[in-house]
């Protein structure tokens, strides 16, 4: 599974013509993703928002509905789904529909943060 690299307040436009003028250093298996500040990386990743993706990663063969998430983090269903809306945006999870059910499916196995 692929790894993310999150970098906080780098250069992007310096990290795309490093690897545009030499694509030896891309990294095979690796995303990377800016963000501007450290309270871009807090609204991303709030500590339950952490603790959902982790789990998520962590149990990755494993099909885990919203509500089977709520109750073996010992959290409400409602807070489960608005967190899942917010890693969806930031392309951490991908949301699965089985039927009636909705599944969370973690996009990366591993986070690497950067303070840049």
């Amino acid at each position: 599974m692929d790894k993310l690299i999150i970098k906080i307040g780098g250069d992007m436009l310096k990290d795309i013509k490093e690897v545009f003028d030499d694509p030896r250093k891309m990294k095979p298996g690796t995303h990377t993703m800016h963000l501007k500040t450290s309270e871009d990386l807090y609204e991303m990743l709030s500590p339950k928002r952490l603790e959902l993706l982790r789990y998520i990663i962590k149990h990755q063969g494993e099909k885990k509905s919203i509500s089977e998430l709520a109750n073996e983090l010992n959290r409400k269903q409602e807070a489960i789904s608005r967190d899942s809306k917010v890693l969806t945006k930031y392309n951490l999870v991908q949301k699965v529909k089985d039927k009636k059910t909705v599944y969370l499916k973690a996009l990366y196995g591993s986070l690497v943060i950067n303070l840049a």
